[in-house]
């Protein structure tokens, strides 16, 4: 299960899903020098993760796009009863509020009350016009 980062014309093919959002920030940082903050979409559909820096809360730069494995079409070869495995599957809740404190305060509290997330991916953090919004990527 490889993942591929397309960025300005190249790509490269990297075994995690971790590995490749660190390459694509990297390769944009490279081409655009210091960045505030990032903005990665997934579109599960085609579970495709979409990256772009930020700074002073406008994107700057080309955009990444991280190729995953293909989505599963069909269901898996389980039993009828037994739930399909979860664990690897990166997932999105999103907080707004009127200021950054705002967002982390509340970020961290729904994340305290969560003992099945193992693991936060990445935050992305979006302005709007009543404030910020918050991403946080997680697997669980």
């Amino acid at each position: 299960m490889n993942y591929r980062v397309e960025y300005n014309g190249e790509d490269i093919d990297l075994p995690t899903l971790d590995a490749a959002l660190d390459n694509a920030k990297h390769a944009i940082a490279s081409d655009v020098g210091p960045i505030s903050g990032w903005s990665v979409e997934h579109d599960e559909t085609i579970n495709d993760w979409f990256v772009q820096g930020v700074i002073d809360g406008k994107a700057v730069g080309a955009t990444a796009v991280v190729t995953g494995p293909e989505p599963m079409m069909t269901a898996p070869a389980y039993p009828r009863h037994a739930p399909a495995n979860t664990d690897d599957q990166a997932r999105r809740r999103v907080f707004t509020g009127a200021t950054p404190a705002d967002v982390l305060g509340m970020a961290a509290n729904w994340l305290a009350g969560r003992p099945e997330v193992r693991a936060v991916d990445d935050l992305g953090w979006h302005p709007r016009a009543d404030g910020i919004e918050l991403r946080v990527y997680y697997r669980s």
